[in-house]
């Protein structure tokens, strides 16, 4: 694999060549026959190049209120700027000035989310970065304006900003959220500051947990000066539940150690709280080494911030820079970079890039190939291409019921485990249930063992998710071998040449976001279930996060499992019943649950074969239209008086295609020589 600033930087060439390049098929559009939307490709390019060199990592920062999370992010982007002064006592102050709001009081009023942009020349966010909100009632996202004084910017993302210093227009607003776009950044990465894990806006928590869909790690945030706390045990079980089955890293901080640095038992106060907080996790998760990973790394933007200040006078800061400890912060999340995720993200750019290309120039080389037949041999391609035509209509729908009903025997093959799911669950937390009194760090304890025990069943040899991974494979092996057997292999002697099957890499119901985007196939399950729980939104981003070659919606239902302890536990919340009543409800619970996870098992891997049934019809389509296309090109020449016009033609477009078809190849090579494994 390629050193990840190596890769990153070659991919930034070859984005700016194919933005070049789009350019040069603009000049010559008039020459061909479907010449849309050229000019939001090229902005489609220029988004690439943006995020190539900015957000290759998205990390969502959670913890509860006032545990320092805005003041990390702007410690950790190197926004956050010492100020000592001198007040009217003669005293010195401490003050704090970082991109985000940061106070020792609640302060994220709703979701908050920093983007480094790099040198985009399309971006204006010099200084403390361009603002951009999202209002309540309204589609878009409104720029409030670059370089904003802080109490401008805490007026639209702190719960205590002063309403009176947004634009006129906003002040009787809901804000629902906020971006703020940086031109420096330390790291290239995209951070999202979530509001405590108290608060009561269902709406806001909705939103909220749409940002762990799409997260690919998580930093939980605990301050120094106390330690977690049973309040925190959702949150963290929900997290669990979360990145435990879709493999994602979490990161633990400790923040604020400067705050804590008094002596208690022959220590600085924050040493007892990190040896605290690292023993909660060890009790609560055992055998979740992963989960936990090197537990609370203890931290201070603060520290660091000042250091920069004395080196800023010319003294030295680097005693308090080693205190500080950001820098391995820094280091932890550039090996999340490093170790995959970096490449990932630039193999999903390279791959969007790579597409457009590709269709670009196939539409180019059409024409060309048309202009390019011998005259005398005009009226047997015409007749060729007639035949080709005919009955694709039938054959698409011969495919598309074929592949159906082949999705509905290997989903009734993958199903078949789930008739021993509650069997399996109450085996392995009958027992655990009926050894307590159902208090919260009792109900953490079988929620933790319930997510294991389904993750486990989920991806166990002849579990459903194993089952459906490789149904799915043969399902995708199917629709190959039909598009094979209807349009043959590309031998170089005909016309219309069929492209390569990759059915992974066609887009499929574009909404204009992310056309290789997976469908949100746990929301739909969800759905299903009418589970309104943070992780019912929580479990999309499996679908979204994860290739489709993976285990990512088998995983996904593991997640489900866990959305049933959270409505079990508010049931009990809510009764007064007897222990041993409230154990049999929770027992019975089980059996319920267990039927609804099938349920919902059964909608995502619905939802992920259309994905392929949708891609092979999508393939069919393109197929078609290029016939069509190539074919009124063919009726064309042959209306004409000369073969004048087709030699212009071929003059103009040769060098485009041409140099579509390098860049095309440049484009496949850095990916091969940056696939991960």
């Amino acid at each position: 694999m390629m050193p990840l600033e190596e890769a990153r930087d070659e991919l930034k060439h070859l984005l700016v060549r194919c933005e070049r390049w789009l350019r040069a098929v603009d000049e010559v559009s008039d020459l061909l026959p479907d010449a849309r939307d050229l000019g939001s490709d090229v902005e489609r390019m220029e988004a690439l190049r943006t995020r190539a060199l900015s957000t290759m990592l998205k990390v969502a920062l959670l913890g509860r209120q006032s545990s320092g999370k805005s003041f990390l992010i702007s410690g950790l982007q190197g926004g956050l700027e010492y100020l000592p002064f001198i007040d009217e006592d003669g005293e010195q102050s401490d003050e704090y000035v970082g991109i985000l709001p940061s106070s020792a009081s609640p302060t994220t009023a709703c979701p908050s989310t920093v983007i480094p942009v790099g040198d985009d020349p399309t971006v204006d966010a010099y200084g403390r970065g361009l603002l951009r909100v999202k209002l309540r009632g309204r589609a878009d996202w409104v720029e409030v304006g670059t370089d904003l004084h802080r109490a401008e910017v805490a007026a639209y993302a702190a719960a205590d900003g002063n309403r009176a210093d947004r634009r006129s227009e906003h002040v009787n607003d809901h804000v629902e959220r906020i971006e703020l776009l940086i031109s420096k950044a330390r790291l290239p990465i995209k951070l999202f500051d979530l509001p405590g894990s108290e608060s009561e806006d269902e709406e806001r928590d909705e939103i909220m947990y749409e940002a762990w869909k799409e997260a690919d790690c998580f930093i939980y945030v605990s301050q120094a000066t106390e330690a977690l706390t049973s309040n925190e045990l959702r949150l963290i079980r929900d997290l669990y539940s979360h990145a435990v089955p879709a493999r994602k890293r979490v990161l633990w901080v400790l923040s604020g150690i400067d705050r804590a640095a008094q002596r208690e038992h022959n220590q600085a106060a924050w040493k007892n709280v990190l040896a605290t907080n690292n023993q909660y996790l060890r009790d609560r998760y055992p055998s979740s080494e992963r989960f936990i990973g090197e537990g609370f790394l203890p931290v201070s933007a603060a520290l660091e911030a000042q250091a920069e200040f004395e080196e800023g006078k010319g003294r030295d800061g680097s005693a308090l820079r080693r205190r500080g400890r950001m820098g391995e912060l820094r280091d932890r999340l550039q090996g999340l970079l490093e170790s995959g995720a970096g490449h990932k993200h630039l193999k999903l750019i390279g791959d969007e890039a790579g597409w457009v290309v590709r269709r670009r120039r196939r539409t180019i080389a059409d024409v060309l190939d048309a202009h390019r037949v011998a005259v005398d041999q005009l009226e047997v391609q015409r007749d060729g291409l007639r035949q080709e035509l005919e009955g694709m209509d039938e054959s698409l729908q011969r495919m598309l019921t074929e592949l159906n009903d082949e999705l509905d025997r290997r989903i009734r093959k993958t199903q078949r485990p789930f008739n021993g799911l509650a069997g399996e669950l109450h085996r392995g937390l009958d027992g655990l249930i009926d050894t307590g009194n159902l208090s919260a760090e009792h109900v953490n304890e079988i929620g933790v063992r319930h997510v294991q025990l389904f993750n486990e069943w989920m991806t166990g040899p002849e579990g459903p998710g194993t089952l459906w991974e490789r149904e799915r494979a043969a399902l995708d092996d199917s629709a190959r071998l039909f598009l094979r057997s209807l349009f043959g292999e590309d031998t170089g002697s005909r016309l219309v040449g069929p492209e390569p099957l990759d059915l992974e890499s066609i887009p499929v119901a574009n909404d204009g976001d992310n056309p290789w985007r997976a469908y949100g196939v746990v929301q739909d399950a969800a759905n299903v279930l009418g589970v309104a729980s943070p992780l019912a939104g929580g479990a999309v981003w499996l679908t979204t996060s994860l290739s489709l070659a993976t285990i990512a919606v088998p995983v996904g239902a593991a997640v489900l499992a866990a959305i049933g302890i959270a409505r079990i536990t508010d049931f009990l919340r809510e009764r007064e019943s007897k222990i041993q009543q409230a154990r049999q409800e929770r027992k019975d619970m089980i059996d319920e649950q267990a039927k609804e996870a099938r349920t919902g098992f059964e909608e995502m891997v619905r939802s992920d074969g259309r994905r392929v049934i949708d891609a092979a019809a999508e393939y069919h389509h393109r197929h078609r239209a290029r016939l069509r296309a190539t074919l009124d090109e063919i009726v064309q020449r042959m209306r004409a008086e000369d073969t004048e016009g087709s030699r212009e033609i071929v003059r103009r477009l040769t060098p485009v295609e041409e140099q579509g078809r390098a860049i095309a190849a440049d484009v496949q090579d850095l990916l091969d020589r940056n696939r991960t494994v």
